[in-house]
């Protein structure tokens, strides 16, 4: 997608959207990395795929990426990705379990501190069913949320990303 056109829903739909460019490849190898032997990741909000593209440089052919994309625009980008290990659901995350059976890595693009608080605590009761959990944010303020979730937290910082990240690596 080109940036014009994702600063453009970013404007129609700040708070789903959740920042104003794609992330970067720094950022995506960042996240990806992270889900080391998992075969079967459930994506929450992959928004134009970047993230998505490089989880699935790191799969098996046998691996699979369910991906939970609320914005049909998106969905419609992720669709030309065109592997057959993705699945897109064009509905809310909180509804995945309508379509998955087992959680056992979740990787998130939702920009939580946006939500809610009751759609946050909805997000990560679901997120805390999996065995390995991947956030991306935008800032630190959900730390001690997150950690009543998940006994091991790490945090790690990506400064080559507009604006720079923090991706949060969760375990039990």
């Amino acid at each position: 997608m080109k940036p014009i056109r994702f600063l453009r829903e970013f404007f129609r739909y700040p708070a789903q959207v959740g920042t104003v460019a794609q992330s970067t490849r720094f950022l995506a190898k960042s996240m990806a990395e992270e889900i080391n032997s998992s075969r079967h990741i459930i994506e929450f909000g992959p928004g134009t795929g970047p993230v998505t593209k490089e989880i699935l440089n790191h799969l098996p052919a046998s691996g699979t990426v369910t991906c939970f994309e609320v914005n049909s625009d998106f969905c419609k980008t992720l669709e030309r990705i065109g592997d057959p290990r993705l699945r897109i659901i064009n509905d809310d995350a909180r509804n995945c379990r309508k379509y998955v059976d087992e959680l056992k890595c979740i990787v998130s693009g939702l920009p939580l501190v946006l939500f809610e608080e009751s759609v946050i605590t909805e997000i990560l009761d679901i997120t805390a069913q999996a065995e390995h959990y991947i956030q991306l944010q935008y800032s630190t303020l959900l730390k001690k949320k997150i950690k009543r979730y998940f006994s091991d937290v790490k945090i790690k910082f990506v400064p080559l990303n507009v604006p720079p990240a923090f991706v949060y690596v969760c375990h039990h």
